[in-house]
């Protein structure tokens, strides 16, 4: 697999930001938010994002001309496995989601977009992702009754 030196699209900014949810249960995770300008919607599809040894499709946010699109990492909660001498009341237990290996090495604030342009799937280091404080967002305000 080679990487694209150059793109039929450009990349204007692009910066992570992590996010946790006000209450329990609402999860948390990663975003990545890019601007791309001049992208021909009719020959180039984005298709995954590449960052920090995870993978995730990439998100068309957009609308209103703000040409934004997100890659949005989930943060999922962690399962509580079984341990136990009977390997029956281990059976429950779901094997680890393995992510997907990508070839090279990348730094803490690159990322790799993959974009399919006439059927053929290309790729392309993005580097210098800026990184913004995350969001907490706050809790539903309590039920007064």
């Amino acid at each position: 697999m080679k990487l694209q030196e150059k793109t039929p699209f450009t990349i204007t900014s692009a910066f992570s930001q992590g996010w946790t949810g006000g209450h329990e249960g609402s999860g948390s995770g990663l975003n990545v938010h890019m601007t791309i300008k001049n992208l021909n919607k009719k020959q180039i599809t984005l298709k995954d994002f590449y960052f920090r040894g995870k993978k995730t499709a990439i998100e068309d946010n957009s609308n209103n001309n703000n040409d934004l699109y997100i890659a949005r990492f989930l943060t999922l909660a962690k399962k509580e496995v079984i341990l136990h001498n009977d390997h029956k009341k281990e059976a429950g237990n779901e094997p680890p989601e393995l992510q997907p290996k990508f070839p090279g090495e990348l730094l803490n604030n690159e990322g790799i977009i993959s974009y399919e342009e006439e059927g053929k799937l290309k790729y392309y280091k993005l580097k210098n992702i800026l990184y913004r404080f995350p969001i907490s967002y706050p809790s539903a305000p309590p039920n007064k009754q």
